[in-house]
């Protein structure tokens, strides 16, 4: 058993407010989709239930924690240190819980998404998009598509995404831009 219910409950104890019931939706979307897509329903849980364990931490403290392990940020992630909480949760995740490696992989790409992803990737990515409590425009797509096909959801989610950044000015990770070259390559397609 990776996650049992006394370090499930000291994981969700640090969350808060929204985030924690964010976390709950998320680790809901997450064991579905891994129902659904053949994926390991307690890997994509417990990945659930880390991925935002560092998300309320400061600039700053986003920066210290990568400096205490080792995490090298690239320059649009020291403009935006928000977007760093993957990989200090990642970290966390690692040393704090013993989570395996592909669940750390998973919670550290969950925001930017990243060029081969696994299933277990894919899962916590489009979890963290379509949970319940999550009301955007463009988030019904995304669920309805996900009912259909991992890739035709995680891609529309991508260029949801890319035109949002994009429309607003925004720095765009490289990850970002791998991850959805990547669908396109091998021929994945959202729209009809």
């Amino acid at each position: 058993m990776l996650c049992n219910d006394e370090m499930r409950k000291g994981i969700l104890s640090r969350l808060h407010g929204y985030r924690y019931e964010h976390t709950l939706g998320c680790e809901r979307a997450a064991r579905m989709l891994a129902e659904r897509f053949g994926g390991d329903v307690e890997k994509a849980g417990f990945a659930a239930i880390l991925h935002d364990i560092t998300k309320h931490l400061s600039p700053q403290e986003q920066l210290n924690l990568c400096a205490k392990y080792g995490i090298i940020p690239c320059n649009v992630e020291k403009s935006e240190p928000k977007m760093l909480h993957g990989k200090t949760a990642a970290a966390i995740a690692r040393v704090e819980y013993g989570a395996p490696e592909d669940v750390c992989e998973a919670i550290a790409c969950h925001t930017t998404g990243k060029h081969g992803m696994t299933l277990l990737d894919k899962i916590l990515y489009l979890a963290d998009y379509i949970e319940e409590t999550r009301d955007f425009p463009g988030v019904e797509k995304a669920r309805e598509l996900a009912r259909l096909s991992l890739d035709r959801a995680l891609l529309y989610c991508y260029d949801q995404t890319l035109t949002e950044l994009i429309a607003r000015g925004k720095l765009i990770h490289s990850d970002t831009i791998g991850a959805y070259n990547d669908m396109i390559y091998h021929g994945i397609r959202w729209r009809e």
